[in-house]
Order: structure tokens, then C-alpha cells, then sequence
């Protein structure tokens, strides 16, 4: 793959020595800056020092459990948005369900193909640029109960604030500027997430769930096209 364009620091949180060296050789070869974390502790030192701009994150951790660490990124101001990859051996359906629920912006399964994870950080990362780097439109948006300040990534629902993630909030909008059409899960994929394929269709059942939690009432209104996808209806 061709070096990025624009090179980030990514924290790679994995206690495995030989696995941590080969995720730091590729993602330096790339131009990155890399800092290895071993243990929980640490990664919430480097990232509490200075927050990354993306977080590899592996789960069974010497001391502690790495979706309590993604809890503590998403239920901190500073870290609300912080892009995180889930990247573990712990690949069952459940788990990487779990993981999107609690925030996490992709989930990678070990063994996995290099480029593929590769490609997966380049979305990630294109992806929670700076707005005025990616074109989303500063101009508030508004559906029903819904409001939403894309430039400063605030939401509210019938006049209460919701904390979406990045990845949420992305998919929100998407829908809000596209209401009452239908969309498959390869289009919101595509279209919403901008992923070009690298983030699993099911992952778009797990943010869905995860949105219509949060905005509470007004999550009814992103309803389910049964063997089609998703849309945005005014009333459900």
C-alpha cells in the first residue's frame, strides 16, 4: 500500500510482543507513528499524555478486559470520538457485536490479512478527519425530533443531547439528509461510512441498534425494510 498521505499516531494496544511488532512494522512502512501499549494501564497513560488519532485495540489484556477500556474511552469528553479498531481473536458474533455496541468503530478478527487491516485503518481514519478535511457540510441538520450541528458533532433529540460516536453520528447524519429513502446495508456501508467494503455489512445492525438506544423515542423512526435495510421515516 502506498504511504499515507497524511501520517497519524496510532496507539497499539496489544500484549502479545510478536503480534504488537508486526502491527507497528506495517503501520510505520506506512508513514504512521506507532506507540505500543501492552496493558490497559498504559494505554490510558499514552492516551490520557496525548489523544491519538486512532486506537488498535486488542481485548484480553494482562489487567483487564479491553471492552471496559473502550467503556472508559467513550464515557470520557476528550476521548468520546476517539476511532477505535477492536482487533482480536475473540471473532464471534456476539463479541463483535458487543464491541460496536460499546463503541467501537470496527472489528477485526485475528488471524487477519495485513492489507485488509491496513485498509480498514486508512477508512478509519479518512473517515474521522476533520470535518472541514472531508467536506461534511457545516450547515445544521434537521429531521422530526432530530438536530444535528455537524460541525461541532452535537445531537439532540426532542431537545435532549445524545453522545454519539463518530461512526454514529456519520450514519445519523446520512440518514437525516436522506429521509424516507431505503438503503441497503452494502450503501450505508459505502455511502455513510465511506468504508469501499472494509467494514462488515453487519456491523450497520449493531450501530443501528446501538442509535435507536441512545435517541431514545426517536430512534423509533429508523426502522427496519425487512430483506432490504434500513430508513429514515418522519413517524414509525
Amino acid at each position: 500500500m502506498e504511504r499515507a498521505e497524511t501520517p497519524a499516531t496510532i496507539v497499539v494496544v496489544e500484549d502479545e510482543a510478536d503480534m504488537a511488532r508486526v502491527l507497528q512494522f506495517n503501520l510505520q512502512s506506512l508513514g504512521h507513528r506507532v506507540l505500543l501499549a501492552p496493558t490497559a494501564t498504559e494505554a490510558l497513560r499514552l492516551v490520557a499524555a496525548a489523544v491519538p488519532d486512532l486506537v488498535l485495540l486488542d481485548l484480553r489484556l494482562p489487567d483487564g478486559f479491553g471492552m471496559d477500556l473502550l467503556r472508559d474511552f467513550r464515557a470520557a469528553p476528550r476521548t468520546a470520538a476517539l476511532p477505535v479498531i477492536v482487533v482480536s481473536a475473540l471473532g464471534d458474533e456476539p463479541t463483535v457485536v458487543q464491541a460496536l455496541e460499546c463503541g467501537a468503530d470496527d472489528v477485526v478478527s485475528k488471524p487477519f490479512r495485513t492489507r485488509e487491516l491496513l485498509a480498514r485503518v486508512a477508512t478509519a481514519l479518512r473517515r474521522h478527519a476533520a470535518p472541514a478535511e472531508t467536506g461534511i457540510a457545516a450547515a445544521p441538520l434537521a429531521f422530526g425530533p432530530l438536530r444535528m450541528a455537524p460541525e461541532t458533532r452535537e445531537v439532540s433529540a426532542a431537545g435532549e443531547p445524545v453522545e454519539l460516536t463518530r461512526t454514529e453520528f456519520d450514519l445519523l447524519a446520512f440518514f437525516v439528509t436522506h429521509p424516507e429513502r431505503v438503503f441497503t446495508r452494502r450503501q450505508l456501508c459505502e455511502q455513510a461510512l465511506g468504508s469501499g467494503g472494509a467494514i462488515l455489512e453487519r456491523t450497520i445492525d449493531a450501530h443501528v441498534r446501538t442509535l435507536r438506544r441512545k435517541l431514545g423515542p426517536a430512534g423509533q423512526c429508523l426502522v427496519t425494510v425487512w430483506g432490504v435495510g434500513y430508513r429514515l421515516v418522519d413517524s414509525p
